[in-house]
């Protein structure tokens, strides 16, 4: 791995880890209804600049800034759902649906900036994340909090390959300029 690929993958690999550490405190705080919950889903509103400072040095600002955006939204609808899923609202179902669009359109966003990502890839890494979130908020419901255990390891597993991919990409376009 060149430092170049080590570098970006790392930048990715923290961001991804971070988000997906505050996506997963906000599932259980807000389950459980600790002050927390605040804390982290004001951090998990704020992970766009994060994402906007990586990304904005390798793309353009209206192909990074549609990015940056989308990751945004889908970040505040993931916020949506677990907050009507825990409120039992009868709206649950719609937001996740919005929810999961949100992340077929970031598939679709990077797809369109990046000839060496594919969408059947991006959409079915960016599925299995919304699936494995949606299974921990779901079974943290019916209280089987062994679901949380067992699962976060895999989210993990997911966003760390998610970035990977996310880095190779780059490196292949930059190479092929």
């Amino acid at each position: 791995m060149s430092d170049q690929e080590l570098l970006l993958y790392q930048a990715f690999g923290n961001f991804m880890t971070e988000n997906l550490f505050w996506r997963l405190l906000y599932i259980n705080n807000a389950n459980f209804g600790t002050p927390l919950s605040s804390y982290a889903k004001n951090k998990l509103l704020s992970m766009d600049k994060s994402f906007e400072n990586i990304i904005s040095r390798i793309y353009p600002a209206k192909e990074g800034n549609e990015l940056v955006v989308a990751v945004a939204q889908y970040n505040r609808l993931f916020i949506a759902y677990v907050d009507c899923l825990v409120s039992n609202c009868p709206e649950a179902g719609k937001l996740k649906r919005e929810w999961e669009e949100g992340g077929q359109r970031i598939a679709r966003i990077l797809c369109k900036i990046n000839p060496y990502w594919h969408k059947t890839e991006w959409s079915a890494m960016i599925k299995h994340e919304t699936q494995l979130l949606n299974s921990i908020a779901s079974n943290l419901q019916t209280r089987d909090y062994a679901a949380f255990v067992n699962t976060a390891p895999i989210c993990r597993r997911l966003v760390i390959d998610m970035a990977a991919y996310l880095s190779a990409g780059i490196l292949k376009q930059r190479e092929a300029r």
